[in-house]
């Protein structure tokens, strides 16, 4: 993922929500600098459960 605004952030919560609904979670993983950024800027990162990266 090269971009995320508001409209992607919103979908990503949107989709966070359904799957808390049935009873599963939304796994993020290898997040981008850039998502990982506007999650913390926007205090929504707890919404997600975020794997590591095992990136070296």
């Amino acid at each position: 993922m090269r971009f995320c605004d508001c409209a992607g952030l919103s979908a990503l919560l949107a989709a966070a929500r359904t799957a808390k609904t049935h009873g599963s979670e939304l796994r993020l993983c290898a997040v981008p600098h850039t998502l990982a950024r506007l999650l913390r800027l926007s205090h929504t990162g707890s919404a997600f459960t975020i794997e590591q990266s095992d990136v070296r």
